[in-house]
């Protein structure tokens, strides 16, 4: 009998000191890879100081580009989370008809999106596999390198207020360690390059302008390796 006693309190210890199962942490760092998509636009343009043209259409496209990030998170509770995004995309952009001369330009261009987001979270953090949905807003830059931007008299970087939404998932592989698969969908202006409205003729000399409009629509999708801790 005291035999059968010790063994049913060792086991009971056994089974007390038996590792819980891991489960999602307050802080999570991701790094991120990916890709963005493009979009194209016409824009018919008012031209002043001439009467042999009226009105110019000019067109923009940007080309897909892969895109790189990092994302700081903090789980708020079980089912909500806020977080603060990074990406880099390289999306190179074409120009049409910005002016007589200039019919056709290519530059390589690279896309910064800041954003901070919130997320809601259906399934508790003791579960290894959580989907997602946010929503967020923030900022995008569109930086083109400065030996290129003298192709156009007046082209500069642009920045422009953006709102996005989107979702995903997280899975827990170990403690600490999870991977990462999202999806977002990025509104913002097409930005102006800071060219004017109207294109003029000025003393024989043509100075394109861009009448832009309209919503730019980006959608990205990446993969990430997330790093989780708690204080």
């Amino acid at each position: 009998m005291r035999v059968f006693l010790l063994a049913l309190l060792c086991c009971r210890s056994a089974f007390a000191q038996t590792p819980s199962e891991p489960e999602h942490r307050e802080w999570e760092v991701s790094l991120f890879l990916g890709s963005s998509s493009g979009s194209k636009f016409e824009f018919p343009t008012p031209v002043l100081g001439t009467d042999q043209e009226l009105s110019r259409t000019v067109g923009i496209r940007y080309d897909a580009g892969p895109l790189i990030g990092v994302r700081v998170n903090q789980n708020l509770g079980d089912f909500w989370a806020a977080d603060l995004e990074y990406t880099l995309a390289n999306q190179r952009v074409h120009f049409t008809n910005l002016s007589p001369s200039i019919q056709s330009l290519s530059l390589n261009q690279f896309i910064n999106h800041i954003s901070y987001d919130v997320s809601i979270l259906p399934w508790r953090r003791s579960k290894r596999f959580r989907p997602y949905g946010d929503l967020g807003t923030g900022l995008v830059a569109f930086y083109i390198p400065g030996s290129l931007k003298k192709d156009v008299s007046g082209l500069r970087d642009s920045w422009e207020f953006l709102v996005n939404w989107g979702g995903g998932f997280k899975y827990l592989v170990m403690d600490e360690f999870a991977l990462t698969f999202d999806m977002k969908d990025r509104l913002s202006q097409v930005p102006t390059y800071s060219l004017p409205e109207v294109a003029r003729v000025v003393n024989g000399q043509y100075q394109p302008g861009i009448a832009r409009h309209g919503v730019m629509q980006t959608w990205q999708f990446n993969i990430g390796f997330t790093f989780q801790w708690d204080e």
